[in-house]
C-alpha cells in the first residue's frame, strides 16, 4: 500500500478538528441530556464518536489514518475543554484502532461489513476501557442490553453519518483521487 499523500494527511486533519468541535458540543448536550435520558443517551451518540475515525478510513483507505482522524479529534475536543479530560485520548485511540482492525480484516474495502466491524470492534474496545475506569470492573446488568445499543449505533449512526458526508465531500471534489471516490 501506498504512503498517505499531503493532500489525504490534510483532509484527515480537517476532518479530525471538525469533529473534535462537534464532540465538544456533544460532550456539554451530553451532560444534561443524560440527566434526563440516562446512560442510554450515551450508547444511541456512540456511533459520532466513531464518526472521525471512519469518516477518515472510509475516504482514505490506507493503514494509520483512522487512528491519526481519531487523535486529532481527541486533541482539538481536549483542547477546546472537554470535561471528560485526558480520557477522550484513550477512548479515540482505542475507537481508531477498532476502524483500523476492520479496514484490515476487509482488505480496506468500504462496504457495509467494514462498519459492521468497525462498529462492534469499537463497542468492545471502548466497553473494555468504560468497565475498566468506570464501572470498577464490576458486571452490572445494565451493560449487555448498553452494549447492544452501542454497537448498533457504532454500525448505523456512523454508517449513514459517514455516507451523507462522504456523497457531500464527493460533490465538492475535495476527494477525488481518494479511495472513495472510486466506490458508485
Amino acid at each position: 500500500m501506498k504512503k498517505s499523500t499531503t493532500k489525504e494527511i490534510v483532509v484527515t486533519a480537517l476532518i479530525g478538528a471538525v469533529v473534535g468541535v462537534v464532540f465538544t458540543l456533544l460532550d456539554y448536550a451530553y451532560m444534561p441530556m443524560s440527566a434526563a435520558l440516562g446512560v442510554v443517551f450515551m450508547e444511541i451518540t456512540f456511533g459520532i464518536y466513531m464518526l472521525s475515525p471512519t469518516l477518515s478510513m472510509f475516504l482514505i483507505r490506507k493503514p494509520g489514518i483512522g487512528i491519526f482522524g481519531a487523535v486529532v479529534a481527541a486533541l482539538v475536543n481536549l483542547l477546546l475543554g472537554s470535561p471528560y479530560g485526558i480520557q477522550v485520548i484513550l477512548a479515540n485511540v482505542l475507537e481508531g484502532a477498532a476502524v483500523e482492525l476492520a479496514f484490515a480484516i476487509v482488505k480496506y474495502k468500504g462496504n457495509f461489513l467494514a462498519f459492521v466491524l468497525s462498529g462492534i470492534f469499537g463497542a468492545i474496545f471502548v466497553f473494555a476501557r468504560d468497565f475498566i475506569v468506570f464501572y470498577s470492573a464490576q458486571f452490572q446488568s445494565f451493560m449487555i442490553p448498553l452494549m447492544v445499543v452501542r454497537i448498533l449505533s457504532g454500525i448505523f449512526v456512523t454508517y449513514i453519518l459517514v455516507k451523507l458526508i462522504a456523497s457531500a465531500l464527493k460533490k465538492t471534489g475535495v476527494v477525488k483521487g481518494f479511495a472513495c471516490a472510486k466506490d458508485n
